[in-house]
Order: structure tokens, then sequence, then C-alpha cells
């Protein structure tokens, strides 16, 4: 029997039992006491008193208007902000700077246009020896479902297709966390969705720990367990809202508007005009 020739259901099934045993790691604490940039004006307060910590396999989204620093939150758990006052520790571990222990995929999906797609997924994986870096990319590709794509290039892929391409990217080096900031917002509608439905699917399968940056309530009401709503200038966590709703989610049930409601309360309460 080739490939082509199985079930989704007996693919899922021959490779779970290939994976590795559950992540136990990838647990965060963060403090951000004040991110400051240089402004016209002199220092510009983006992020100030914010603490929270993210549990082991946890999917939490930040949500908030533009100008929050959500983004500016993001980049500092990647480690590509540094200058801050605070702490944030991923497995106790104080953050120094970029690791293959969090992987980021951006709005863009910056796949680099010479290399074809499986070439893309092993980018990070200069250090791997061949087998493993051979395997490590076959295996995301066949998550992300994108096996028969390896040998394309990016400009031959879609919207939707190429953000596949840059989790699997970002999974290949098998992170504790992955950080998303926005990275379906360049989508249509239908696709977008489809991508979150892909996005719960893989974050089901690996159990890494998920932080998502969203405008879109919807989304985040969809994907998390937790949502963190943000107030600007400076930004701080005005709330941080449990989503107790089983999945797959109902997006039209009275208790998912319910809680779509209480994010859009809690952002317009706090939006300055």
């Amino acid at each position: 029997m080739s490939r082509s020739d199985l079930s989704i259901d007996e693919v899922r099934k021959n490779q779970s039992t290939s994976r590795e045993p559950p992540r136990k790691c990838g647990a965060l604490d963060i403090v951000i006491s004040r991110k400051m940039f240089a402004g016209v004006e002199g220092p510009l307060t983006v992020l100030r008193d914010i603490s929270l910590t993210v549990q082991p396999g946890e999917f939490v989204c930040i949500v908030g208007g533009s100008g929050c620093g959500k983004t500016t939150f993001l980049r500092i758990l990647a480690g590509l902000e540094t200058e801050y006052e605070g702490c944030v520790r991923l497995d106790e571990q104080q953050i120094a700077g970029p690791d293959l222990n969090r992987g980021v995929v951006f709005q863009e999906h910056r796949l680099l246009p010479w290399l074809t797609v499986r070439d893309n997924v092993a980018f990070g994986l200069s250090r791997a020896s061949s087998p493993e870096r051979s395997g490590k990319v076959q295996h995301y590709l066949d998550l992300v479902g994108l096996r028969s794509f390896e040998r394309e290039y990016p400009d031959r892929l879609s919207g939707g297709m190429s953000q596949r391409v840059a989790i699997a990217r970002a999974l290949a080096g098998c992170p504790e966390v992955l950080l998303l900031d926005e990275p379906f917002a360049s989508l249509d509608a239908l696709t977008r969705i489809r991508m979150q439905e892909e996005l719960l699917r893989i974050w089901q399968a690996e159990q890494t720990t998920v932080v998502l940056v969203t405008h879109d309530i919807e989304e985040a009401v969809y994907l998390a367990d937790r949502i963190v709503v943000m107030s600007p200038q400076p930004g701080t966590i005005r709330n941080l809202l449990p989503v107790d709703l089983p999945r797959p989610r109902e997006r039209t049930s009275t208790e998912f508007s319910g809680i779509r409601r209480a994010v859009l309360d809690e952002l317009l309460a706090h939006t300055v005009v």
C-alpha cells in the first residue's frame, strides 16, 4: 500500500507512534516592569507592569488594539528585544536572546524564495545529522500536510500553504514554545478559519506551549485556553480571561458569543479616543 492510499486517520496514527514522548516543558514566567523606546519628545513607555505565567502546553492568545505593545511583548518572549526592565524565564532559565527552544511565526511567512519547501523547513537544522534532519523535515511536512509539495518553491504556494511551511519550519527545531504574531492576518476569511483549525490540530499533536498575538477576538476565543487582554499607552494586562469551552468549539454557540462579548467589552472599556 502506498502512502497516498492511507486514510488520514492511519497517517495520524503512524505519526503519533513515531513521535517522542509528550513534552513536559515550556513554562513561561514573565515579568516586564517597563519597556521603553526612544521617542521624538523623549523616552516612550511601550509596556509596563506585566506579570504572567504560562503553563506547559497551554495555548494563550494576546489581544489588544493597535499600539498596545503586543508585538513588542512577543519579541521579548522570542529574545529579539532584550533591553527592558524585568525578567522572562523559560523553564526557570532566563531568556537572553533567540534560541531554538522558541519557534517564531511572523505575520509574513518570510520563506526564503531561493529554497524549496523542504529546504526552508530544514533551514535551522544545520547542526543536526543528515538522518535526523531528514526525519524532522519529513515529520513536520507530514504534520502540516505538505509532503507532496516539498520540492516546490515558495512562489508556487498559496498564502495559507506558505504559512503552514512557516509553522513547520518553526516546529522543526522542536521548540518548547511556539510564538505567533498575527500569522493569519493577510489570509481571506475562509482560509483563515481553516488555518485556525490546522493550528489547533498541530498544537494538540505536538503539545507545545503556544502564545499567539491577534487583533481577531473570535480567533482568540476559538483557539485559546486563556486570553490576555491588553490596554494601550503604555501596554499593560487589563484582564486575563479563561475560555472554559470544550473543543472543537462552536462559533455560533451562546457560550462562545458570551466570551467574545466579554473580551470586546474589556477592549472597549480601555479604548483611547
